[in-house]
């Protein structure tokens, strides 16, 4: 979300979305991160400072418990109830090549902007300054159409790769050894991409494994198709 406030650091979203990478490879869920936000925000303390991104551990870590506590708000509101037409809208809103946000949840019927109103002017405080607030864009157009967002052309690459994986899992009759052999890859794959902190290609990666673990292997065609559209 701090993407779309216009505060936005690459070296420290790099921390944060390292960390979340990893819960999400252990299966922690947001039940979870909410029951350990504190020990969380001390390892992102940690690897700030490791980064040389911060010098205070110790205040950083609290500047960050006051983050996630902020930053639960916003979700709690996005997703009063986890079910997958709420995940495919949030997916939407929440994506760094989606203009304005704001109108695919106001279509949607949620208003945040109080909640992150207050998330940015805690990023403008942190460095010391004041910022007006923001008026909203535009106004929500009921049946407005938004406009589609382009792939980049390595995610294209790689989904044609992973599509490939699938027509021989489909030719193999996704057989128990053909689909173990599969995730067997995949996880390899995602290792690396993890130690290399490819974090678009991680998300196509670590989908893709997590479908074929399940044995949604249409769902898995489906994804990658729309990745190509």
């Amino acid at each position: 979300m701090a993407y779309h406030t216009g505060v936005h650091s690459k070296r420290s979203a790099d921390a944060v979305e390292g960390l979340l990478n990893a819960l999400y490879t252990n299966r922690r869920d947001y039940e979870y991160i909410k029951q350990n936000y504190k020990q969380l925000a001390g390892a992102l303390a940690y690897q700030a400072a490791k980064r040389k991104i911060t010098a205070d551990p110790e205040k950083t870590a609290d500047v960050m418990e006051k983050a996630f506590e902020k930053t639960f708000k916003i979700i709690d509101k996005l997703l009063p109830e986890v079910n997958e037409k709420n995940l495919e809208i949030l997916g939407r809103a929440i994506h760094k090549h989606t203009n304005d946000p704001f109108v695919v949840l106001r279509n949607a019927g949620i208003d945040i902007e109080p909640e992150l109103e207050e998330f940015r002017q805690f990023l403008a405080e942190i460095n010391g300054k004041k910022i007006e607030a923001q008026k909203t864009k535009s106004p929500a157009v009921k049946g407005a159409v938004e406009p589609k967002e382009e792939t980049p052309e390595t995610i294209k690459l790689e989904s044609q790769k992973l599509l490939g994986i699938l027509s021989g899992l489909k030719f193999a009759d996704y057989s128990e050894r053909a689909v173990e052999k599969a995730l067997r890859e995949l996880g390899a794959e995602v290792e690396k991409l993890l130690e290399e902190r490819n974090l678009e290609l991680l998300g196509v990666y670590s989908t893709v494994f997590l479908l074929l673990e399940r044995g949604e292997f249409e769902n898995a065609e489906e994804f990658l198709k729309g990745l190509n559209s």
